[in-house]
């Protein structure tokens, strides 16, 4: 089940703590990186299989790929204070209700009762902000948000038991 006790054991982790494959590589983008592991969400491109691990259970890479996973999608209007799902946060004309595209300005993070629980690169760690301040994550173009329902197959776990 997820809640906050579990999303707060990561905060303030790097993903050289979190992933258990090592693929933790500064310039790479981590945000569907922590979100899967912290869901233990693996299909697609996991940072097993970019480590040359195939087989082993791991953890989604990419944001596009987790986007049509969720169930129930729809741009956010207005900052939501209840609910839990994933958040995502690009241009506008990046969302599809089938999908995102994949372009370099797309993040994800884990929503929770208004606040959201993302990877960010630039301080290197996960940390926890309003959706409010998750919305400007790109400060130079127009943001949208949008919502989907935690994947079916999402199963939380604390910081340390991640595969």
């Amino acid at each position: 089940m997820l809640n906050e006790s579990t999303l707060n054991t990561y905060v303030g982790q790097p993903i050289s703590q979190i992933c258990p494959h090592g693929f933790d590589k500064p310039d790479d983008n981590h945000c569907a990186h922590f979100v899967s592991h912290a869901l233990q969400l693996s299909f697609g491109y996991t940072c097993a299989l970019a480590k040359g691990r195939a087989g082993a259970a791991a953890a989604n890479l990419r944001v596009h790929e987790l986007f049509p996973h969720c169930q129930n999608r729809r741009e956010v209007l207005e900052c939501p204070t209840v609910g839990e799902g994933l958040i995502f946060v690009s241009a506008p004309d990046n969302f599809k209700p089938d999908g995102i595209n994949n372009v370099a300005k797309k993040h994800i993070g884990i929503l929770l009762n208004g606040r959201v629980w993302h990877y960010s690169n630039t301080n290197h760690k996960v940390v926890v902000q309003s959706v409010g301040e998750f919305l400007f994550h790109y400060s130079t173009q127009t943001n949208a948000l949008w919502f989907g329902s935690l994947p079916v197959q999402c199963r939380p776990t604390e910081f340390g038991t991640c595969s």
